[in-house]
């Protein structure tokens, strides 16, 4: 995990590194030993996920990764500097960004749907290996059981909640505002969403990629063209700008002649002019002024998410650890089933009385003793003898002391009269030859 986010890298720096377009295949071109790449991209984050063989030098996986984000951003290297966490603290921190945890406002909901949105862009651009898309997935699952056992998804918890809780301060009822969104991605979505459980009726949306009327059409509200926006601008007590395309949308000249207006700016890269905010008619709140004012979350809930987090990476690290014996499994299943059908083939196709069966069991069984025996007599030759024991009782999921005790492990009795065989009929020592 590679990331620059909020708490650790400024705002607008943030913005410069998000405009770098097809990180995930640029990485997977210039990363030789990456098996999957993920990029995630937020209002206040920009995370690179790199799925990546253990023997991979994680130094060298960073320098190359902040190389190619400096080069994609038109940054200088010197200037981009990635947090970076590897192998199990990568997917702690992946399970707590679904979560919201890591979120500017804590169990925010509208994450979730990001990580989502940035695992189905990795699949389409063929970036998203096994482990990473099963890494997503369980995330977001995560994500689901952290909001419902802790209660930390509850209302409020959103950045849009909170500018529009900071905006409403500034407003008259909702009931009477008049809004305007500007945008049509997925903060226009959750905004218009969070409006409307306020009780704004009077909401309309205008989009520079000529969006407006279809989003509009599919959610109740207005919609407004180019020619129609300066007097939009002119009515509206709340303009909400969420477009974050690199260029601001809302001019000085434009905010200038609006009335006295309320401007909540969710882009990273910024919607409106930075002059904007010294206006007399203009209130403007952005990204920074609702960092600053984020609400408190409750410590006990965000205690038990971390547990939570704790948990299900815990039960995730398992089950790759199972998935990398699938290949070992399938061998020995390929095996023990080519041994079978020898035997199968070998029976000829005459019917079998239940003796003849049972002589075709007891051959089979020892073909598949053979080698475990073989390798008994060995271990015991190389005074290895703990050594088997502990793998087969791994392998045979029986008690190592289970191997050594019993009447098996019991002496047997020998006498002259015997001539080298045990009272059962077979020496103990010619075990091994039983499937020759």
């Amino acid at each position: 995990m590679l990331s620059a986010d909020h708490r650790y890298t400024p705002l607008d720096d943030i913005a410069r590194l998000s405009g770098a377009d097809d990180l995930g295949p640029t990485l997977m071109r210039s990363l030789p030993k990456a098996r999957g790449v993920m990029v995630l991209r937020t209002c206040n984050r920009v995370t690179v996920y790199v799925d990546a063989p253990a023997s991979a030098n994680p130094h060298a996986l960073k320098d190359a990764v902040e190389r190619e984000l400096a080069q994609a951003s038109h940054a200088q290297r010197e200037d981009v500097h990635l947090r970076h966490l590897w192998g199990r603290d990568g997917l702690v921190d992946l399970f707590s960004t679904a979560a919201g945890l890591e979120s500017m406002v804590i169990g925010e909901r509208e994450i979730a749907g990001q990580m989502r949105r940035a695992a189905h862009t990795a699949w389409e651009d063929g970036t998203l290996s096994c482990d990473l898309g099963r890494a997503a997935e369980r995330a977001s699952a995560t994500s689901r059981r952290v909001a419902t056992e802790t209660g930390l998804a509850g209302a409020g918890r959103s950045v849009v909640a909170v500018g529009l809780d900071m905006a409403a301060a500034h407003l008259r009822p909702w009931e009477g505002a008049r809004v305007l969104i500007v945008g049509t991605g997925a903060y226009a979505g959750a905004t218009v969403s969070a409006l409307h459980a306020l009780g704004a009726s009077d909401v309309a949306v205008y989009s520079t990629s000529g969006r407006a009327r279809e989003f509009a059409e599919g959610r109740g509200i207005g919609w407004v063209d180019a020619a129609g926006l300066p007097s939009a601008l002119e009515r509206a007590h709340l303009v909400v700008t969420c477009r974050g395309l690199g260029s601001p949308v809302l001019t000085r000249d434009m905010a200038a002649q609006a009335g006295r207006t309320v401007v909540l700016d969710l882009a990273l890269m910024r919607d409106t002019e930075s002059s904007v905010a010294s206006l007399p008619n203009i209130t403007l709140i952005d990204l920074p002024t609702i960092q600053a004012s984020v609400p408190a979350v409750d410590a006990d809930a965000l205690t038990r998410a971390r547990a939570i987090i704790d948990e299900e990476v815990s039960s995730f690290e398992r089950g790759l650890g199972a998935r990398s014996m699938d290949p070992v499994v399938r061998h020995l299943r390929s095996r023990v089933f080519r041994i079978v059908e020898e035997e199968i083939d070998r029976l000829g196709e005459d019917p079998l009385s239940t003796d003849d069966a049972a002589r075709a069991l007891r051959h089979l069984a020892a073909r598949l003793i053979h080698n475990p025996t073989v390798m008994a007599r060995r271990a015991g030759e190389e005074s290895q003898q703990e050594r088997y024991l502990e793998a087969l009782g791994v392998v045979l999921g029986i008690d190592e002391t289970a191997l050594i005790s019993g009447d098996d492990a019991a002496p047997h009795s020998f006498s002259p009269g015997d001539h080298g065989r045990s009272r059962g009929g077979v020496c103990p020592h010619d075990v091994h030859t039983l499937g020759a």
